[in-house]
């Protein structure tokens, strides 16, 4: 019984903090590793497009290919030659992945390829791609937001029911929801429908005939994505706090297994001296 309590506490905590590590691995790595030279459906670049990859070589290729794709191309494989000629022969440098990372990037290149069955539905980069975000597209989306900014069909600014913890936005309001990390609850694609489609009475009486321009909403998720990482920030010191909590809670749980468990033995004992 003592060992199955600790075996499921142990657990329990492993699941929660693989879970705070594993977040946006893909979509880290692709951004420091590959996009200077690819992209996932915007175009050739100094490399190719790399939009559904996954579906034209093996993962075992990629990875291979990512590591050293000059150790794939001297081997003759057919495909990774046409890629080096294609492109003038441009060395692509080894990168010092390990696999479970290239393995990461794969899954964020396929959740972020165009679906040739739906050629108009857009891609979570094509509907925002923190990537290609500027200073300059954070500060308009905050004058949007404040209403600093006249919206182009005459619509309310964000700040008349919402609020925001950002250090150039005083006075939010308070009739809906905080949109401080509007993006970890939503994702960026969830926030851009909500714009896009109001659900909710309050914003549909505002913007049903008055709805923002493709720029507006690309300079508004700009800027929450930019509260959202300062809230994120914020929320680690928290997050650092209950974490100890735990390990402290974790540790106590493993003493007192321990105990238990060396009780139940001098008890086990002291009944057979006992006879």
């Amino acid at each position: 019984m003592i060992k199955k309590y600790f075996l499921i506490s142990f657990n329990v905590f492993s699941i929660f903090f693989t879970s705070l590590n594993a977040q946006d691995l893909g979509a880290k790595l692709f951004t420091k590793t590959c996009t200077a030279c690819h992209t996932v459906g915007g175009g050739r670049l100094v490399g190719p497009d790399l939009s559904n990859i996954q579906n034209k070589q093996t993962e075992e290729w990629i990875i291979k290919f990512v590591q050293s794709s000059q150790t794939v191309i001297n081997s003759g494989d057919s495909a990774a030659v046409a890629i080096f000629n294609e492109y003038n022969k441009t060395i692509m440098p080894d990168q010092p992945l390990k696999p479970n990372e290239i393995k990461e990037i794969i899954k964020y290149i396929a959740a972020n390829s165009p679906d040739s069955t739906q050629p108009n539905k857009k891609t979570p980069n094509q509907i925002f791609n923190v990537a290609m975000v500027t200073d300059l597209d954070i500060e308009r989306g905050r004058m949007i937001f404040e209403g600093t900014t006249k919206l182009t069909n005459n619509g309310p600014p964000c700040i008349t029911c919402h609020n925001v913890d950002d250090p150039g936005i005083i006075g939010g309001g308070s009739l809906a929801i905080d949109l401080t990390t509007s993006f970890t609850r939503l994702t960026a694609a969830g926030v851009d429908g909500i714009i896009r489609n109001p659900p909710f009475p309050a914003m549909i009486n505002s913007f049903e005939k008055a709805p923002l321009t493709d720029q507006e909403v690309q300079d508004l998720l700009a800027f929450l994505n930019y509260t959202n990482g300062r809230g994120t920030i914020q929320s680690s010191i928290l997050q650092s706090n209950f974490i100890l909590i735990i390990g402290v809670f974790v540790g106590l749980n493993f003493v007192l297994a321990i105990f238990l468990f060396m009780w139940h033995g001098v008890k086990k004992y002291s009944v057979n001296n006992n006879r």
